[in-house]
């Protein structure tokens, strides 16, 4: 869509007579200031402006166009202003501003069709190469995305973990007034005795049990829920909660998601797993002042102490450590 605006209505009727020939989707429009409420709202490829509109010159609008941080799509309209012929100071200035094309007046349909062409062509272009760095910036994301996944058994990996977690806390501490998540839960998961499994059938046995209990933990656990691969046979599962209970109650829905029935592997093995689990749960956020300000190493490492208590005491038992 084309936007022609100028306080000159001889210099309107001219250029929309060309555009009207040429088959043109235009809008023409005598006010500055109504003309900028159209570049927001409707986004034109192409603005014809002339220097002396009375409110807002064409000047002005290109350069609210081209300088606009809010409205960045902005600038990628292609300007064309309206000078008059002998004035080499407003084309100066003009190029100074923004302005991609300048445009005679008085007004000459070849020169203005020609500017037309060229102003399309250029466009097209634009929108070519945004179409195509949208594409690239999809690829890069979705490549960013793998990386974090972890490749057997396609939860969040170990790196997503140690990298994207930590930079997170502050979004976590914004659930507080986000469906009232006050708490954060840190559970760390471990296979008892695993590496007797790997020992005795192998690391592509070992691979397959640790695939169908990531898949268990997965389905266990709340929709609300990040899990982690956390080295060879241990788990991370970080989840915001409205209140303690929720988080204890977390990981016992866990315990018993994997001593219930024992893990199938594709061979036809049966292996009647267990896990221990040791995690940590607190206020994201402290109105009293009552609890330590951890950050989330601090809490990985309260997490890993509390596991190794789990595991002392023999296994298939949790033992959680709790700051409210």
């Amino acid at each position: 869509m084309i936007l022609v605006t100028s306080g000159d209505r001889q210099v309107l009727s001219a250029i929309s007579e060309v555009l009207k020939s040429e088959k043109y989707n235009f809008i023409t429009e005598t006010s500055g200031e109504k003309a900028w409420e159209i570049i927001l709202q409707k986004k034109p490829a192409i603005v014809i402006a002339d220097w002396t509109i009375p409110d807002v010159s064409g000047l002005a609008l290109c350069h609210r166009s081209k300088s606009n941080l809010e409205h960045p799509d902005l600038m990628s309209i292609y300007f064309v202003l309206i000078v008059k012929d002998s004035n080499s100071q407003q084309r100066q200035i003009g190029l100074d501003t923004g302005v991609d094309e300048f445009l005679n007046n008085p007004i000459d349909s070849s020169e203005l069709k020609a500017r037309l062409r060229t102003a399309l062509r250029l466009t097209a272009l634009t929108q070519s190469l945004t179409w195509a760095n949208q594409r690239l910036l999809a690829q890069n994301e979705l490549l960013d995305a793998l990386s974090l996944s972890d490749s057997l058994t396609k939860v969040l990996s170990a790196q997503a973990f140690a990298t994207v977690m930590p930079k997170m806390m502050q979004q976590l501490k914004g659930f507080v007034a986000y469906k009232s998540y006050r708490f954060l839960s840190v559970l760390i998961i471990d296979i008892d005795l695993f590496k007797s499994i790997v020992d005795s059938y192998g690391e592509k046995i070992g691979d397959e049990a640790i695939n169908a209990i990531a898949g268990r933990l997965s389905n266990s656990c709340m929709a609300n829920s990040l899990i982690y691969r956390h080295g060879l046979d241990e788990f991370v599962c970080v989840t915001p909660h409205g209140d303690t209970a929720s988080g204890i109650q977390l990981s016992l829905n866990l315990l018993t998601s994997i001593r219930s029935h024992p893990i199938a592997i594709s061979s036809g093995l049966l292996f009647p797993l267990t896990i221990s689990i040791g995690g940590v749960v607190t206020a994201l956020e402290d109105q009293n002042q009552r609890i330590p300000d951890l950050s989330f190493d601090e809490l990985v490492s309260l997490a890993e102490q509390s596991l190794l208590q789990a595991q002392k005491s023999g296994g298939d038992r949790d033992y959680i450590e709790v700051f409210e």
